[in-house]
This record gives structure tokens, sequence and C-alpha cells, in this order.
């Protein structure tokens, strides 16, 4: 189950991707990391972790 702080940090995140009109493509919480992982933009551009304390970050994979 996400913490409670992944839950107001997910609905921040999606409302601000809704905001900016992005379209939201996955929305998926990791059983095994205890993450949840986003994909959004027109071009699935935008990747979002949000961690078990509730920070997020952009996700880059490189």
């Amino acid at each position: 189950m996400p913490t409670k702080q992944q839950a107001t940090a997910s609905v921040y995140v999606c409302q601000s991707l809704s905001d900016m009109l992005q379209p939201i493509h996955l929305f998926r919480y990791d059983k095994i990391h205890k993450q949840i992982y986003i994909l959004a933009g027109i071009n699935e551009s935008i990747e979002i972790i949000i961690f078990e304390t509730g920070n997020w970050e952009f996700y880059q994979d490189e």
C-alpha cells in the first residue's frame, strides 16, 4: 500500500499535470521498491517517481 504522503503527493503531481493539459498514460505502484511511477506527457516524455516519504522527482534513465 502507498503511504499517506505518497497519496497526497500523487494527487498534487496528477493535478499539476492536468493543469498543464498533459495526459497521464501510466500510474503504477511498485510493491517491491515501494514507489509510485507516473508516465505522462503528449509524447510520454515526463516520468516521475514518488518515494515513500512523499518526495518526488523527475526520473531520468541515464
